[in-house]
């Protein structure tokens, strides 16, 4: 079996095991958020561009097949999309047998299959036009001449980029790489006026969010610029272990290490293939990585916001392996041994997660019952879907009972958990989900209750709290309602053992004018 052959049944097999790990784990909290922002398109969103409201619109077929495998659907596409770009950019880089290498060690990143390859998040369907960029920009490096060829993947280049920042701003570092490329090492590239044309097409693309920002008083950018504010906190070196042991969980121990040794390597000129491909790679990794890692330094840095800048570096390694000779059958046959380890890591890892989120009995987080489960990540992707049933048992009492109105809503002050319950509890029992907060809390429900039932006076409303995720709801609603009745409490249990409460507050007689932030 040829290579390119061998690179499809990779990833029809791991597209086969994403889609069975989307339909047996439910929606993290930000993937059911992101579930919101296909609900009520926009041209950006309070946290990201568009393109992942767009994707989750377009696989769930206009909302109709509201499922989370679905709604991950565009993240496996996009997985097996970036994948077969990956081989494509190996076979130019050197070979077919190096495409395959490529391919194969994305698979094995935690990153690349589960990540951004399962969960829909803006990362899936940016590394398809990061990759497919780095793919046009090889075919640019390869010789320091400019001609007709190259000047047209400059323009598509100018295209990819503009989609990817249409999925999330991170996509301006490959723009940045490759103009530190050109400015270091091919300088004949700022003569051509295809170079800036191809920059106007990305800013034309990228455009209708810098618009939505000036409409909006550049909520995104002051929010972001505040998570990356070194300036506002000092020196934590505990940000930036648990920042730099993300790094190595995300993508794959295994697969880590080797990373480090191939950038040694092609720092040492030790790799074949040409020295100008080899220069752009790097350029169009490490600076995204070396920024983030800096940032660490002082602030909490999400370990996937550089997933993206490990794709030259999982090239350069693919190259490291292609000049290693395989010495036993299974190599000459499959992989180098390591990459069969990192494959089977992940199976690993996947396996075991499922089961731990889904039979796991009680919860790994608190045990104390105001905070029961709190710091358990798996219960973020576990019981959403059964709390509407009991849910629905207290709405009829309350009605019977004459205890709360029928049109009741339900609020909520964090955009988590609100999503979640909007999606699992609210919209199966056709109730509205109203967040009321500050936006800095509620994010893109400050838009999203624009679109829905106002609050009146003398309105009643539910706010459900999940013990993970306490909330002083007597301190946070008495400026807004008359009567706070003490909650209702649902008992949850995974596996027999409990894992979490979920309190039903019930509050009463609204006594604004309106609500707060539909205004």
């Amino acid at each position: 079996m040829n290579y390119k052959k061998k690179t499809l049944l990779l990833i029809a097999i791991a597209t086969i095991v994403r889609c069975i790990t989307a339909s047996c784990i439910e929606l993290g909290n930000d993937e059911v958020y992101y579930r919101m922002y296909a609900q009520y398109l926009q041209w950006n969103y309070f946290d990201h561009p568009p393109m992942v409201g767009w994707l989750i619109r377009f696989t769930t077929a206009n909302l109709f097949f509201d499922h989370e495998l679905f709604i991950r659907l565009g993240a496996i596409a996009s997985a097996a999309i970036t994948t077969w770009l990956f081989f494509l950019s190996g076979k130019k880089l050197s070979n077919e047998h190096t495409g395959f290498l490529a391919a194969a060690i994305y698979t094995a990143t935690i990153y690349g299959s589960i990540i951004a390859g399962t969960f829909i998040l803006p990362d899936s369907p940016q590394m398809v036009c990061w990759t497919a960029g780095l793919y046009l920009l090889i075919d640019i490096a390869k010789y320091t001449s400019v001609n007709r060829i190259k000047k047209r993947h400059l323009l598509l280049f100018g295209i990819v980029c503009g989609l990817g920042m249409l999925c999330k701003i991170h996509t301006s570092f490959l723009w940045l790489g490759f103009l530190l490329y050109v400015v270091f090492y091919n300088r004949q590239w700022l003569k051509e006026p295809v170079l800036y044309v191809s920059g106007i097409i990305t800013l034309i693309f990228f455009y209708p969010v810098v618009q939505w920002n000036i409409d909006n008083h550049f909520v995104t950018y002051l929010y972001h610029s505040g998570r990356v504010n070194v300036a506002a906190g000092g020196f934590n070196i505990n940000s930036f272990l648990t920042f730099a042991a993300g790094q190595v969980f995300y993508y794959n121990p295994i697969i880590f290490f080797f990373i480090v040794t191939t950038t040694i390597a092609a720092f040492r000129n030790n790799l074949p293939l040409l020295s100008s491909q080899k220069k752009l790679l790097l350029l169009c990794s490490l600076p995204l990585i070396t920024v983030a890692s800096a940032i660490s330094l002082f602030k909490d840095v999400l370990p996937h916001w550089t997933g993206p800048g490990y794709t030259g570096l999982i090239l350069l390694t693919a190259c490291y392996f292609s000049k290693q000779k395989a010495t036993t059958i299974a190599e000459k046959k499959l992989l180098p041994r390591p990459l069969l380890f990192a494959n089977a890591l992940l199976v690993l890892i996947i396996i075991s997660g499922m089961i731990v989120v889904n039979t796991l009995p009680g919860t790994l987080g608190k045990k104390d019952n105001a905070v029961f489960g709190e710091g358990d990540f798996t219960l973020d992707m576990y019981g959403w879907n059964d709390l509407k049933t009991n849910f629905k048992k207290i709405i009829a009492a309350d009605i019977k009972n004459g205890v709360m109105k029928n049109d009741a809503v339900i609020v909520c002050n964090k955009w988590f958990p609100a999503a979640h319950i909007d999606f699992y509890t609210a919209m199966p029992l056709h109730k509205e989900m109203i967040a009321i907060g500050d936006t800095n809390d509620i994010h893109q429900y400050a838009w999203i209750n624009t679109k829905r039932k106002i609050l009146y006076p003398g309105d009643d409303a539910y706010c459900i709290v999940p013990s993970n995720y306490d909330a002083d709801v007597k301190t946070i609603y008495a400026p807004y309602f008359t009567t706070i009745l003490p909650p209702q409490i649902i008992e949850q249990k995974r596996n027999g053992a409990i894992c979490r409460y979920f309190y039903i507050w019930r509050l009463k007689k609204y006594i604004a004018k309106q609500n707060p932030l539909a205004q």
